[in-house]
């Protein structure tokens, strides 16, 4: 491992990054910030609930894939103590080796010459109004080592941070495409958010209060929800309002 101080500088630079990055900088990111802590593997994961109880993941692997796909599948294949402490927790922890996944216990059972690791995980809290998790999961065969990626757990934290962005900054700009949304839809989304009726933003917009049903139900379809409460939660999780 570098320095600390070079390392955190290292570390808040690449967080930057991710301001501008595309998905292969992003990885890159992930992948050196990772090596700047000793650690093997890396996997962040930002999660979203879907309407039939289950979760839709967004995820970015480092240094070691094998690892991060079995993790990976781990987590959908729920429940999953990682990320129930991410959703009541902003705190990073360390999951000691006999506290490993079961998939990544496989690993071994499998005949993977990986060994047993330790990992960190870092929390990366959404805002009040979305209801999204972010996760940053930093794993090695930490000793000696962990220390001093312990003193540098504030500047992953800002880097889980970073990346949780990034994957919400992804989504808003797919959800903005797929569904076509324009600032007249933002509009009617903006007054439903503060709970205005038809007839008080028909009022505001100079329309007829069918007109403005009309439109929400378009819009609704568009956006694949089944009510304009629903799309306001949507438009929400992804930072659009």
């Amino acid at each position: 491992m570098d320095s600390l101080p070079n390392a955190a500088m290292a570390l808040c630079a690449l967080a930057n990054s991710l301001v501008v990055a595309d998905e292969a900088g992003a990885v890159h990111s992930l992948e050196m910030a990772a090596s700047l802590g000793g650690a093997e593997a890396a996997l962040f994961v930002w999660v979203t609930p879907e309407d039939e109880g289950g979760w839709w993941f967004r995820s970015l692997a480092a240094l070691d894939p094998h690892w991060g796909a079995t993790v990976l599948r781990s987590l959908h294949e729920g429940p999953c103590a990682w990320l129930a402490h991410a959703a009541r927790s902003s705190h990073p922890i360390m999951v000691p080796s006999q506290s490993a996944t079961a998939a990544e216990a496989d690993l071994h059972h499998e005949g993977n010459e990986t060994k047993s690791r330790c990992s960190w995980l870092i929390p990366a809290p959404s805002p009040p109004s979305s209801d999204a998790l972010g996760l940053l999961i930093l794993s090695g065969g930490w000793d000696e080592g962990s220390a001093a990626t312990a003193e540098l757990l504030p500047v992953y934290r800002a880097l889980a941070l970073a990346l949780a962005e990034w994957q919400q900054r992804r989504a808003r700009e797919e959800l903005v495409a797929r569904a076509h949304l324009t600032e007249r839809d933002m509009d009617l989304l903006r007054h439903e958010s503060m709970g205005h009726g038809s007839k008080r933003i028909a009022a505001v917009l100079d329309a007829e209060p069918k007109t403005i049903d009309c439109r929400f139900h378009r819009l609704n379809a568009r956006l694949g929800v089944a009510n304009r409460r629903d799309a306001v939660r949507l438009c929400k999780r992804y930072g659009l309002l």
